[in-house]
């Protein structure tokens, strides 16, 4: 498969909104920030809109270690408290530099906090030597954490909180670029309404004008895998994790002759399966003990966050049940829908063996690590319950 634009932005709009899952609820921030920085773009830089619009929708993307959303760390002083904040600018600018048409949106980026009077960071930057983009993308991030302000908010007191903060935190004439914005056309009442952002948000992409995708790896696997690494950056022990069941899962598919073009499909599939796995706290994914009726409800509900994610990309959406489905059990006792035996695509049980394989012989806070023979003992241990027996036994000789 080829990166096509279609491909391209709507694999960007998924990945800004597994980054916006907070314990199972849609916060919508990035979605929010790239609609108005987009917007006021089209008053000082027409010719970076797009550009723009991508940073809105990756600004945050160095922070998805974070025990909580970014947007739950207000306080400038908080952030130079804390290195994973401390470092997230250069850190999701470096990610989206690696995304070859978004060279422009990681300079952006990666001056998103920086403050006109000098005293943001990373680097200290003030006026006019802060990146334009940058400026934009700062006022958009403060608008929508105002916007979520409790009591909320009506429009005079977030013009009143912005007013505030000219000459300090943004240049007057951002500032006033942002109001006027606001005030366009019945346009705040739109971009505060969670409903109309997503409404917004398909219908800007179209407008868009296309980005060159001549510098990008046409390569849909090398574009899930920038994807896949920051689903795995979430949680420290499973860095690598992603890429590993990916190979795991191409390589039992061809063990078990499926052509090669379908083997591809699989191996995409298990690069996206724990994308909803962002929406699970760290305490629960961390938790050394056993989990709770309602913690393990909440872990389950985890496939089905990946397999609406991985719906979003038109070209993905046949793999949907197969990266949905890698915590189905053979004999029908897994989730989320219980699917047994043949029911469950043969891309999913392969995945299950995969995925299940990597856990055991990775470092996990909730059970000791295993030798690769361990894991196979147990592979065939769980053959006919858990897995497909198939399966497990060209995973004991391949893996």
């Amino acid at each position: 498969m080829k990166v096509k634009s279609r491909f391209f932005s709507e694999l960007m709009t998924a990945l800004s909104l597994m980054m916006d899952l907070d314990e199972n609820r849609k916060l919508y921030h990035a979605w929010r920030v790239a609609i108005l920085a987009q917007k006021m773009s089209l008053k000082i830089l027409p010719e970076y809109r797009t550009q723009i619009f991508y940073a809105g929708l990756l600004h945050d993307i160095g922070a998805i270690s974070l025990k909580d959303h970014v947007i739950h760390y207000p306080d400038l002083q908080e952030h130079f408290k804390n290195p994973v904040l401390l470092n997230h600018c250069e850190k999701s600018a470096q990610i989206v530099k690696e995304i070859g048409p978004l060279s422009a949106a990681s300079q952006m980026i990666l001056d998103h906090h920086e403050y006109w009077n000098g005293i943001g960071y990373p680097k200290g930057k003030k006026g006019q030597n802060i990146n334009l983009g940058g400026q934009i993308l700062r006022i958009a991030d403060t608008f929508d954490i105002l916007a979520r302000s409790k009591p909320r908010l009506d429009f005079d007191g977030i013009k009143k909180s912005l007013t505030e903060r000219r000459g300090k935190e943004f240049s007057h004439m951002m500032c006033d670029l942002a109001i006027s914005t606001l005030e366009e056309d019945g346009f705040f009442e739109e971009i505060i309404n969670e409903n109309k952002v997503s409404v917004l948000l398909p219908k800007i992409i179209n407008e868009l004008p296309d980005l060159d995708l001549s510098s990008c790896d046409n390569d849909v696997r090398s574009a899930v895998r920038v994807f896949a690494q920051v689903i795995d950056a979430k949680h420290s022990y499973t860095a690598g994790h992603s890429e590993r069941v990916a190979n795991y899962t191409y390589t039992l598919a061809r063990a078990l002759d499926i052509p090669e073009d379908e083997a591809e499909k699989y191996e995409i599939a298990a690069y996206l399966h724990d994308a909803g796995k962002v929406a699970v706290s760290k305490a629960i994914l961390n938790k050394p003990a056993s989990l709770t009726v309602d913690e393990y409800s909440c872990m389950k509900r985890h496939p089905v966050y990946t397999m609406e994610i991985i719906s979003m990309v038109t070209e993905l959406k046949d793999l949907v049940r197969i990266a949905g489905g890698h915590h189905e059990k053979y004999d029908g006792s897994g989730y989320p829908d219980g699917s047994k035996g043949q029911n469950i695509p043969i891309g999913a049980r392969i995945m299950a063996v995969a995925d299940s394989f990597d856990a055991m012989t990775s470092p996990r806070p909730y059970q000791k690590t295993r030798t690769k023979e361990e894991a196979k003992e147990e592979l065939l241990k769980c053959s006919g319950s858990q897995f497909d027996p198939e399966v497990a036994k060209v995973a004991v000789k391949v893996l």
